[in-house]
């Protein structure tokens, strides 16, 4: 573990080689692996509410500890480190994170040049924005965009989900408001799923660079290929994982690809698509867990049947003429 390293890593400062020589660590060592990853979580839960702080000097204190604590005893189990990288967290706060400059009006901006795309139900809608950006949106998304050629940024808005291809241009960013988040593209190919309901808002990055800031402008985090953040609404904290990209291009492709879900996750994505109601009568249900693939292109019933043979439950569907059907689970 190089102190200066994970050092610049943690506070974003790293340059294109010394991330290429983390990460190439990181892969063989997977117990390091993890406990960067726990590290980065924290530090994305912390960076949400804390002031800064004085980033180096805290972090060479904790270094002292650490180094101490080993000449004590050579090998340091992994809730041990844990431990450490907690502190290093709560020590550190988001001293270091540089800001940017994002003016409110432009976000709210509600005039003439505002272009808007809507995705109906049951569909994925492929749209090319003015800028040449290409942009997937899956059902029942709705995204606003607009250029201001006066500040040089270009501005969009996300209520659902969209993968997009940005047309890179140095001079002029593409920011993206998400909720209370705003994720600019440095480069960029990545995926947001922001549904109002779902409460979080999930952001993943396929190639290149995309920050995470506050509406502030405040830089929360720097993703990196292959790094996903999901911001929980309500618990206002962030949680940093691994995603692949066929995850990511499942839906653009007619897939449902569900990894580890809960069946209330599941049911809403499929309300979404198939415009039906999900009714709970046993609540313990809600967080049954499934993993798997099912085409998008079945019927209801077939990804039903196939759910309830994975995960033991019951339904009844009440059918309606002038209101979306409702299944009721038990």
């Amino acid at each position: 573990m190089n102190e200066g390293l994970w050092l610049h890593i943690i506070k974003g400062e790293a340059t294109n080689k010394e991330k290429e020589e983390f990460f190439n660590q990181l892969k063989n060592d997977k117990n390091e692996e993890e406990l960067f990853y726990k590290v980065k979580s924290l530090w994305l839960r912390i960076s949400m509410h804390h002031a800064d702080a004085d980033v180096d000097s805290e972090f060479e204190n904790l270094w002292r500890k650490i180094r101490k604590e080993e000449k004590i005893k050579t090998r340091v189990t992994g809730a041990k480190m844990f431990r450490y990288a907690a502190v290093f967290i709560l020590l550190l706060g988001i001293g270091g994170i540089a800001g940017y400059l994002v003016s409110q009006k432009n976000l709210d901006y509600r005039g003439p040049g505002l272009q808007k795309y809507i995705a109906t139900r049951g569909s994925v809608s492929i749209l090319e924005l003015s800028d040449g950006t290409k942009v997937w949106l899956n059902s029942e998304s709705e995204l606003t965009f607009r250029e201001d050629y006066k500040n040089n940024q270009r501005y969009a808005e996300l209520a659902g989900e969209a993968y997009f291809e940005v047309t890179h241009r140095e001079d002029c960013p593409l920011i993206v408001k998400v909720g209370n988040l705003l994720v600019r593209d440095l480069g960029t190919t990545f995926n947001i799923k922001a549904y109002p309901e779902d409460n979080y808002i999930e952001t993943s990055l396929v190639e290149g660079k995309a920050d995470i800031l506050a509406t502030s402008g405040k830089k929360i985090i720097e993703l990196a290929p292959g790094e996903s953040a999901m911001y929980h609404v309500i618990e206002k904290r962030m949680e940093l994982r691994t995603i692949t990209d066929n995850v990511l291009s499942a839906w653009r492709d007619g897939k449902f690809v569900i990894r580890d879900q809960s069946l209330e996750d599941i049911f809403k994505e499929l309300s979404r698509w198939y415009g039906i109601e999900f009714e709970f009568q046993n609540d313990k249900l809600r967080d049954y867990r499934f993993t798997g693939n099912i085409k998008k292109s079945t019927t209801v019933l077939h990804v039903l049947k196939v759910l309830r043979a994975a995960t033991d439950f019951n339904y009844k569907i009440i059918e309606s003429v002038d209101k979306p059907d409702i299944v009721v689970v038990y």
